[in-house]
């Protein structure tokens, strides 16, 4: 059987609901959310709790888009840094990259018209798929 991924035309946002970033005061696995007009940093492991309004986001990159923090979900892959907000969204960039036929009802801004080409170049699967399955790992480790 041949794997198929269907595109669902999802954009980067969807993946915001929750972010998992650095702790600035302990370097531990920290959680981001957005509720209403407030959000909310609480680590994991020592407890550090920030809160602030919401404000103008800076989607795309490697940190969080509220405190601007380096997201925990990050690794160097192809010369490049592949990142996550959080494991749903890892996931479906892995489902994604491994598929070897991916059927289209996407519009320009979906995730998978926004990866990078890097990520997507057929010579890069493995080593992408690699990166992918070391970061589930630190995951998993907590």
């Amino acid at each position: 059987m041949t794997n198929r991924f269907a595109l669902q035309s999802r954009e980067l946002e969807t993946f915001m609901g929750q972010m998992f970033v650095i702790c600035p005061h302990c370097g531990g696995r920290a959680d981001v959310m957005e509720k209403g007009d407030e959000v909310r940093l609480s680590c994991l492991k020592c407890g550090h709790l920030q809160m602030k309004q919401t404000g103008t986001k800076y989607i795309g990159g490697a940190f969080d888009v509220h405190f601007g923090l380096p997201l925990y979900l990050q690794i160097s892959c192809c010369g490049h840094v592949l990142w996550a907000y959080n494991r749903e969204h890892l996931d479906y960039m892995k489902r994604y990259i491994e598929a070897m036929i991916r059927t289209s009802k996407g519009t320009n801004r979906s995730l998978e018209s926004r990866l990078p080409e890097w990520m997507k170049r057929k010579q890069n699967r493995d080593e992408v798929l690699r990166a992918i399955e070391r970061l589930e790992l630190v995951w998993e480790r907590g």
